[in-house]
């Protein structure tokens, strides 16, 4: 069996940091899409239809949201953890970061954020998608036929 050295630690958590990156800026284009719709419907209205499916999509789309942030604190956190065991002396940087950090053990990602300005964070967006689509107006009449 091969031995695990740091530069296999480095580049699997490189390459995992990579597709939580990928998650993250997808999931950044979404909030903006739901965002978007709250403006809408408050411009032109909303019928209850359209309120009921975009509150699931508001409460999906921040799910993902606080799923890739747990994602990428786990893998942080496991990283340094990693490191911290490896034998033998960490270059300065590696060092440091270790120390940073803090990890006294493994963690699994959840969907609540640890940090409480996260938390805080996500239950305004929560308010603001939710509470704006359903103070939305009903849909205006067209003039006209």
């Amino acid at each position: 069996m091969e031995e695990i050295t740091i530069t296999g630690i480095m580049d699997a958590n490189i390459g995992l940091l990579q597709a939580n990156a990928i998650f993250a800026a997808g999931n950044i284009i979404l909030l903006w899409m739901v965002f978007r719709g709250v403006t809408n419907a408050n411009l032109y209205g909303a019928n209850l239809f359209s309120k009921v499916i975009h509150t699931v999509m508001s409460l999906c789309i921040v799910l993902f949201n606080t799923a890739t942030l747990g994602n990428i604190s786990s893998l942080v956190n496991n990283w340094a953890m990693a490191l911290s065991e490896f034998e033998g002396e960490l270059p300065g940087g590696l060092a440091q970061f270790v120390e940073r950090m803090g990890a006294t053990e493994y963690t699994n990602p959840g969907l609540i954020p640890e940090n409480p300005v996260a938390l805080i964070f996500w239950i305004a967006v929560v308010i603001g998608l939710v509470g704006g689509m359903w103070t939305a107006p009903e849909p205006k009449e067209q003039a006209g036929g």
